[in-house]
């Protein structure tokens, strides 16, 4: 044990010292300090010392100042911001430095309620985002996220011919504002990124640009190759471990796509995040779960109604378990009107045939 020794003044001059483990002072021998000092200096050097920092072990006093903004909200963002749906407010809200595992069937509109999500957290508090979405042609992504922006449709023909197209200026103004807002993690060659090549980029992205989100979509377009040894579930956690670590340690939010396994007797029901494929730490250790899940039963209900379940919510102060439903606009890519938020322990999770729960 190292002991940092306070100073001593004896005739004008300034002594200090460094005790090892109360046997050596590595400038001046305690017999000398003895001697020359006195036994009342070297009682008062000892019992005044300051132990000597040992990595990686603290005490909560080390956090005061974090733990008074916190209290004070001196710090932007600590109590989380509003995803722009009202009927969400209660329960999910966007904290820096968390983990939102995000799943659902296939074409629920997980991509698309998340790419909506980030539209309107960079229209209402200005966020900057890394986006590392692999199942997109970057083009396909681009007019997505217009659409979403200008809130007109990129092309006239099929599914926009309801609403007018947007303008040239329009067009070029948006594609400023995706040149501004996000920043792309992309693999150009036929090599699979792993999620060690992901986090290094997004790293570079948050110090670079400002990003303050990262959207991993999804989960199984990733190279998972893991020693012989290890179990996938063991990876996983390692895995989900990284992912939390970079995100704390950058104070930026990650939202991680994941498809879940292939659900035998699937009634249409929303799935839960235990179905992920791969592992349950997707769900033990994310920070917050989501399912979307969407109407796909014209007889139970509207085509268009989407239901985005809160399946975990770690921190209390940023929302609850519950169930919301929104109202996606195929022409614009928008989630657009609230149809209110129902508590889970008032709701029946799935919607079931022949009704609209």
């Amino acid at each position: 044990m190292w002991l940092s020794v306070g100073v001593a003044m004896v005739e004008d001059k300034l002594w200090e010292a460094t005790l090892r483990g109360l046997l050596e002072i590595v400038s001046l021998p305690l017999g000398r300090v003895l001697m020359y000092l006195g036994p009342d200096v070297l009682r008062e050097v000892i019992e005044n010392a300051e132990l000597y920092p040992i990595k990686g072990l603290f005490n909560f006093r080390d956090y005061f100042d974090e733990i008074d903004s916190y209290f004070y909200q001196t710090v932007a963002f600590d109590l989380g911001v509003s995803t722009g749906w009202k009927s969400l407010n209660e329960l999910y809200n966007v904290v820096p430095g968390e983990l939102t595992v995000v799943t659902g069937v296939p074409n629920s509109g997980k991509s698309e309620w998340i790419d909506a999500l980030l539209c309107n957290l960079n229209r209402n508090v200005g966020w900057k985002f890394a986006l590392c979405s692999m199942e997109n042609k970057v083009r396909e992504h681009a007019r997505k996220l217009l659409e979403k922006h200008i809130r007109k449709p990129f092309f006239d023909v099929r599914y926009g011919k309801s609403d007018v197209r947007m303008s040239l200026d329009e067009f070029e103004q948006g594609k400023q504002w995706l040149s501004s807002t996000f920043s792309l993690i992309r693999c150009e060659n036929d090599s699979l990124p792993n999620i060690d090549w992901v986090l290094k980029l997004a790293r570079a992205a948050v110090l670079r640009h400002g990003v303050n989100g990262l959207v991993i979509d999804p989960y199984n377009e990733l190279d998972h190759q893991r020693l012989q040894s290890q179990t996938e579930t063991e990876y996983v956690s390692q895995m989900l471990t990284k992912i939390k670590r970079f995100a704390q340690h950058h104070s930026c939010h990650v939202w991680f796509v994941a498809h879940p396994r292939q659900l035998h007797q699937w009634t249409g029901g929303p799935p839960n995040l235990y179905d992920i494929s791969g592992s349950a730490h997707f769900i033990n250790k994310c920070d917050n779960g989501i399912v979307i899940h969407r109407n796909r039963d014209p007889e139970a209900g509207p085509l268009d109604l989407v239901q985005v379940c809160i399946r975990k919510v770690r921190n209390k102060v940023i929302g609850t378990i519950g169930e919301a439903f929104l109202s996606y606009n195929r022409t614009l890519s928008r989630a657009a009107s609230n149809l209110g938020a129902k508590p889970a322990k008032k709701l029946i999770v799935a919607i079931c045939s022949r009704c609209c729960c």
